[in-house]
């Protein structure tokens, strides 16, 4: 039987929306729904998926952890993927959980271990020889960030092991990055004394941080480590997670605080985790639960893994708590790349040791389900004490005044149409020169890895625009000293300062004008791929979607970003306006191809080499002519592997192409043959 129309579009829509929620929670640090809610819409695809099997991807986010790395980092692959536990919210499903178990591994009874699962973001770390070598994000679940510079600079972050790992080969470990409350109060008051945004939570305000690509930042602020996994225990002869704990105890490690082993079953788990939810408000950092994982590294064969989740451990979470208010209003919002927001201005209210006066209502579907309408008496949350979300309506309270909300239109800065692909749940504006999406971009464009314009921060940019002497971000180029040495924030000497910060960014490199144009899908790495394709500005606003696409790492939907930017109006008003107000980007200088014994060769390399570097063996490449690509594919010509290669050592053995150690790779450049 086909499937009906209706489940594909909403199959499109749930990938669209939770792609988007990752991208949010993995990469931006910025989430928007509670964990409850993002597991009821994967709940919601996987089983549409399970029905119609017809509709399932390998790209699909029931398929996938996480999300992409992020861009200004090299990327590293992970010796073993980095999987998320599945989660639940009450004892009965550890009930469930624990049946399972004694079902798979045929006991009666299992040993346990409880830990508290901080709120922070994975980190994976590799020591060879005791020594630090490398640190990596969570990335996609196979391919992370490589921050180990950012690294080194946790205090709780060992740089030399102790114990039985300091003579080890390797070492590897997993866990949590996070700030203590304190710790994020530390930095507040820091960024009071300065003017800048105060850090809204310590979990988004960590992953931020670890992510900084200006490692001197990083140190100054009060990040913490704790370890949760011991990878590749019978290397070190350790048999479970209990004595894996006290492996990294000794290796000078911060073990997770009040982690139990229970051997007496499931109730003991229960009760241990009743016993850690009511020490939750006095502990110094975020907790939203309690981690339970079989004790016995033995069992986890047996146990096994789903494409997402071990079968051996399982997350609990805790209840947010919930109070009610009045929802006084509901309000647009229009963010840099034009979507629109609707948010509920509500009644001032305590929840989890703030004050909440708005809360984010997502978009046009999410109003609709919930049926919130001005004047109404809602239930509010935190998830994770950190979002504040609307759980439902107290419909009996509801004024008779009260109106269903309909988006308009048109949006409600510019006027301009609004637009919803009928796959997508985002509406957005696609104005490029709507008010609201300037003070963004402006930001934006201004930022750090983009134009780089010192002095132009958030608050001046709103002191600009609401002056009235920025409309649009080529304004900016046209300040003068008079124009702003007596707005507020500003002296002679930090006007001047602006000034200069703004003349020494007119000839920034391509890739950085490219990236700070904010242009969907198009961040800093897709930005070098551009700029290293067509080399001038001039050069990529004639190119077409076909030659765009042709460009190695970039794929259709990326394409047609970037071709409708720059054949758009608005698109089109804006570079012409940049150009004019003397803006001009640096082309790419492609220099002379190398000939030596790897010319034209393509290499990929994968897994940890016995004493290069990945950046030392891509530098050599390099250097003898050949170009090291990302993927394996038909077009290669060798796979050079590492210790731990992963998949794609499989693939270039299914394929048939060789693949080199270390040792033949160097005998190969060096022109001795492989």
């Amino acid at each position: 039987m086909a499937v009906k129309p209706a489940v594909k579009k909403r199959v499109k829509q749930l990938r669209s929306e939770i792609e988007e929620h990752n991208r949010r929670y993995f990469v931006d640090a910025d989430p928007v729904i509670p964990d409850v809610e993002y597991d009821a819409l994967m709940d919601e695809l996987r089983a549409l998926e399970e029905a119609n099997p017809e509709l399932r991807s390998p790209d699909s986010p029931t398929m996938r952890v996480g999300e992409r790395p992020s861009e200004g980092f090299a990327q590293v692959e992970h010796s073993a993927p980095m999987l998320s536990l599945d989660n639940t919210y009450n004892a009965e499903d550890l009930r469930d959980f624990d049946e399972r178990v004694r079902k798979l591994i045929d006991l009666d009874t299992v040993p346990y271990v409880a830990e508290l699962k901080l709120d922070g973001v994975g980190l994976a770390l590799r020591y060879e020889q005791g020594r630090l070598v490398l640190a990596a994000t969570r990335g996609n679940g196979r391919t992370g960030d490589d921050v180990t510079r950012n690294a080194e600079t946790i205090d709780t972050v060992p740089k030399m092991l102790r114990g039985d790992g300091r003579h080890a080969p390797v070492v590897e470990v997993r866990g949590e990055v996070y700030l203590t409350y304190e710790g994020l109060a530390q930095m507040n008051e820091g960024q009071e004394e300065r003017g800048d945004r105060i850090f809204a939570n310590p979990r988004n305000t960590a992953a931020g941080t670890l992510k900084m690509l200006d490692t001197s930042v990083v140190a100054t602020r009060p990040l913490q480590f704790v370890p949760f996994q011991l990878l590749f225990p019978e290397r070190h002869g350790v048999l479970s997670q209990w004595k894996a704990l006290a492996y990294l105890r000794e290796a000078t490690f911060t073990i997770p605080p009040h982690s139990r082993l229970c051997t007496r079953g499931i109730e003991e788990v229960i009760a241990t985790v009743e016993e850690l939810q009511n020490l939750r408000d006095s502990l110094p950092f975020g907790t939203d639960g309690v981690v339970v994982k079989v004790n016995e590294f033995e069992w986890y064969d047996s146990l096994g893994t789903t494409s997402k989740s071990p079968r051996w451990g399982i997350a609990y979470k805790f209840p947010a708590e919930r109070k009610t208010t009045r929802v006084e209003s509901i309000f647009l919002s229009v963010g840099r790349t034009g979507a629109v927001t609707p948010i509920a201005f509500v009644e001032p209210v305590g929840l989890a040791g703030t004050v909440v006066r708005r809360a984010s209502l997502h978009n046009a579907d999410e109003v609709a389900r919930k049926d919130v309408r001005e004047g109404d008496t809602v239930w509010i949350e935190k998830s994770g004490d950190i979002i504040p979300y609307i759980v439902g309506v107290v419909k009996e309270e509801r004024p008779k005044s009260a109106k269903k909300f309909v988006m308009p239109d048109v949006c409600p800065v510019c006027g301009e149409a609004l637009d919803r692909p009928d796959e997508e749940v985002v509406t957005r504006c696609i104005n490029p020169s709507c008010a609201a999406q300037v003070r963004g971009r402006m930001i934006h464009f201004a930022s750090r890895n983009a134009m780089d314009i010192d002095g132009l921060g958030a608050k001046v940019v709103d002191t600009l625009v609401t002056e009235g002497f920025a409309k649009s971000i080529a304004d900016v180029y046209r300040l003068k000293h008079e124009d702003i040495v007596n707005l507020e924030r500003f002296a002679e000497k930090s006007a001047d300062n602006l000034i200069a910060g703004i003349d020494a960014s007119r000839n920034r490199p391509l890739d950085r004008f490219l990236h700070a144009l904010g242009i969907r899908h198009v961040g800093r790495t897709v930005a070098e791929l551009l700029a290293g394709a067509f080399g001038t500005l001039e050069a990529l606003r004639k190119a077409d979607v076909e030659s765009v696409a042709a460009v190695e790492g970039i794929g259709p939907v990326i394409a047609d970003s970037v071709v409708h930017f720059f054949s758009s109006e608005g698109g089109r008003a804006l570079l012409d306006d940049l150009l004019a107000a003397g803006v001009a980007p640096a082309p790419v200088v492609r220099g002379e191809s190398v000939d030596g014994a790897l010319s034209g060769k393509r290499l990929v390399l994968t897994g940890t080499l016995p004493t290069w570097k990945r950046s030392e063996a891509k530098r050599a490449i390099e250097g003898a002519g050949g170009k090291v690509v990302s993927g394996v594919s038909k077009a290669t010509d060798y796979v050079v592997a590492g210790e731990s290669p992963g998949s794609k050592l499989a693939k270039a053995e299914k394929l048939g192409i060789p693949v080199l150690g270390e040792g033949e790779l160097m005998e190969l450049i060096a022109g001795g043959g492989a």
